[in-house]
């Protein structure tokens, strides 16, 4: 080091030398009679290099330093000389110094600065909540799984209620809930009434009293409403089968000649017919009697039957006999509790079964009226008995139930018209009376099947018909003293560029695209987040100007968001911070935060988890999906209670970054650029910037490895952080899967 320093002073020696011959004139930094140059000297923090000051002066001169990080070759001379200058490794902050020289009664002072390594941690200070929800954020709850308050199993509306401050310590805004309407399935798709809220779930009054506590905190309440079909059991379709002359024969598509009738109904127009989507039933209602006999048993000839079976045996057969005068009748011993169906043709496939509506208990003597595809009937007696079957002048129908036989589709009629059609009064009227009652928006299933079914629909057609629905609902909902729009969101499951045009029809809708998008980004390629986000909203905003852009990871009729993620807890909570400050209004499915993993491959409900509360595993209404749940994920560290307890659950990480949602204007519903800070596919960086100028600077590294940027925004107010961040001057260093968020 000593030869390199001494022949570098050398070479500025010579250097020296031949420029003063050349130019007499040297710029003084005091006097002409002592001059030295440049007058300030600067070192990165790991510099080796070596600085050189030169000195003029008439006569002696010495030299010295003002902090020990800095050292000189030599430290005195005589006339013309040279001064090298070396610093030691800066691993902390910033520093300055001084090189002073004097000759005689003259000074001459060279500034010393050294950059150091100023490795800054990020540490989050957000600014206080002040108690105004801005983030829109909406929970989607499932009723029968959600909470339990009093041990049935099922979920209920006061299980909700006794919730409320979790769900408001997450910072929603609202909670969307599966359908609350009476079924006769465990989650509600198949409406059987939609006037009434299902008795499993409590009474009108809990209902209400539910969205009174709601809006007490700051929470809405969204219903799931079915508009494209009701359950079987709905007494509208149970009517449409057994009476031709009943009005709500026109509430479905009933014909007993589908493919001939199928362009003879408005709302299939522009769709084509599906033989599948088709299901047979029965028109009619016929009547059944027991009563005790001595007759001998019979054996009949007749396809009409009886399916029987007793508790613990195996079921069978028993054919009716026809009477000749249009009735039928069959003898046989009872001994115990049986259970019967009435069935058209031998082939239980290929006709239709007519049991009872209700509980179907059947009283010795009493007829009892059949309808197509009735509940089960139970007997119970000891001896011979003889069952007549009367009024059985039936037809064979079809009905459109593109989903299921269980769930009928509904007949608006023509969608131009829709808003004169008697079902689509019937079901405004239902949704009136909820809107009424005090709930903010609806939710609207499978409404690209509406017009159409599973395979074939028309788009125009079902955009007209939402378009019809949502000015109804709005109407009402201003008319019960609202000033704002009634929310409404539809699930049209589809590509980006069909759902996009359902905004003609209403103010939201799902953006299906969207957990692929977040995927790629989360699973280390965010190189296009920032542009097709803005994308969706720009899309949408086409459309109508009060469009609402509904993010989400999953629902409960996809796999879980988990499985996504590789079940990465970092990608995991990365993916939560990623949406929390995305626009648009983002949803969270129950369990979500939790970390629930799981897919359909057993079953739906093994993706309609229930909570589980406590660390004991008691409290959660597993009942209400059948106790079909993964055990091996419903252990005690994945409770609420266990996670409410560890600062780094992903839990703590959705209530953390809700609440800076909720905070800041700019992250509720700020506009979002691109903040183009390099870093390649595995930074996201954008500015969120409020309609008042509040800016904010959103980064997510999604690399498995830290990552470092250049960022020449004031870094200086942290308010969100996940993972690790240090700042070093304009570089900004991110650990793995890490998000910050800057108020700038």
């Amino acid at each position: 080091m000593k030869k390199q320093a001494a022949f570098l002073l050398a070479l500025a020696v010579a250097a020296l030398g031949f420029v003063l011959s050349c130019d007499p004139t040297v710029d003084p930094a005091v006097s002409e009679t002592l001059t030295v140059t440049p007058d300030a000297v600067s070192f990165e923090a790991d510099d080796a290099s070596v600085k050189f000051v030169y000195v003029t002066a008439e006569g002696d001169w010495t030299a010295s330093l003002s902090g020990n990080w800095m050292h000189l070759e030599k430290s005195s001379g005589s006339g013309k000389g040279v001064l090298a200058l070396t610093v030691d490794a800066n691993a902390g902050e910033d520093r300055t110094g001084s090189l002073t020289v004097k000759a005689g009664s003259r000074t001459a002072a060279v500034s010393v600065s050294q950059k150091g390594r100023n490795v800054v941690d990020i540490v989050p200070v957000a600014d206080a909540f002040d108690g105004t929800k801005r983030a829109s954020t909406t929970y989607q709850l499932l009723i029968y799984s959600f909470a339990d308050s009093d041990g049935d199993g099922v979920g209920d509306f006061k299980g909700i209620q006794g919730k409320l401050d979790y769900l408001d310590g997450l910072g929603v805004t609202a909670l969307w809930l599966s359908p609350a309407h009476p079924s006769d399935s465990y989650h509600a798709y198949d409406v059987t009434d939609y006037y009434t809220v299902n008795p499993l779930y409590g009474t009108e009054q809990d209902f209400k009293d539910l969205i009174d506590a709601a809006h007490a905190k700051g929470i809405k309440i969204y219903m799931d409403y079915v508009l494209n079909h009701s359950g079987k059991g709905n007494d509208w379709f149970r009517q449409a089968l057994s009476d031709p002359s009943s009005k709500y024969r026109d509430y479905y598509f009933i014909t007993s000649n589908p493919s001939a009738d199928y362009s003879k109904f408005p709302m299939l127009k522009g769709t084509t017919y599906q033989s599948g989507e088709w299901k047979q039933a029965t028109s009619g209602s016929p009547k059944l009697t027991v009563t005790r006999t001595d007759e001998p048993v019979t054996t009949g000839t007749s396809d009409w039957n009886l399916w029987v079976w007793q508790d613990g045996g195996e079921g069978k057969v028993v054919r009716f006999t026809p009477k000749g005068d249009g009735t039928y009748y069959l003898v046989m011993e009872v001994n115990g509790k049986w259970g019967m169906l009435v069935r058209k043709y031998m082939n239980w496939n290929a006709g239709s079964k007519f049991g009872a509506s209700g509980n179907g208990l059947i009283t010795e003597g009493r007829a009892v009226d059949l309808v197509g595809e009735g509940n089960d009937m139970s007997f119970t007696g000891s001896g011979r008995y003889k069952i007549e079957l009367t009024d059985v002048a039936t037809e064979t129908l079809y009905y459109m139930g593109c989903f299921s036989d269980w769930m009928p589709d509904l007949n608006y009629g023509d969608p131009a018209t829709a808003e004169t059609n008697p079902t689509f009064l019937d079901l405004a009227a239902s949704a009136d009376k909820w809107i009424n009652l005090g709930i903010d928006g609806l939710r609207l299933d499978a409404v690209k099947h509406i017009c159409g079914g599973i395979n074939s629909y028309n788009n125009s057609s079902n955009q007209t018909l939402l378009k019809k629905w949502y000015d109804h609902c709005n109407a009402t909902y201003k008319a019960a003293g609202h000033t704002d729009d009634i929310f409404i969101v539809a699930e049209a499951w589809d590509s980006h560029n069909v759902e996009k045009t359902y905004y003609k029809g209403i103010n939201s809708c799902f953006e299906f695209e969207y957990l692929g998008t977040l995927s790629r980004a989360v699973n280390g390629n965010a190189s296009n987040y920032v542009s097709t986000v803005n994308g969706y909203l720009s899309d949408h905003a086409g459309q109508r100007a009060d469009a609402i852009t509904s993010l989400f990871m999953s629902n409960h009729d996809q796999d879980r968001a988990a499985e996504s993620f590789g079940r990465d807890a970092a990608k995991e909570k990365q993916a939560a911070a990623m949406l929390l400050t995305t626009p648009g209004k983002p949803f969270v499915y129950q369990g979500e935060e939790l970390g629930y993993y799981g897919n359909k491959g057993n079953g739906d409900e093994y993706v309609r988890t229930p909570i589980l509360w406590d660390k004991a595993l008691k409290e959660c209404a597993k009942k209400g999906v059948n106790n079909k749940v993964d055990n091996t994920m419903l252990k005690a560290d994945i409770s609420v209670e266990a996670q409410l307890a560890s600062a780094s659950s992903l839990l703590n990480v959705y209530k953390t970054w809700s609440r800076v949602r909720n905070t800041y204007p700019a992250l509720a519903d700020g506009k979002m650029t691109d903040a183009a800070l390099g870093g390649g596919s595995s930074i996201g960086a954008w500015y969120m910037t409020s309609a008042d100028g509040q800016k904010m600077l959103v980064i997510h590294n999604v690399a498995s490895s830290e990552k470092s940027v250049t960022v020449k925004d004031d870094l200086s107010r942290p308010v969100a952080l996940l993972g690790s961040a240090t700042r070093d001057h304009d570089s900004l260093t991110l650990g793995a899967h890490s998000s910050v968020v800057f108020l700038l």
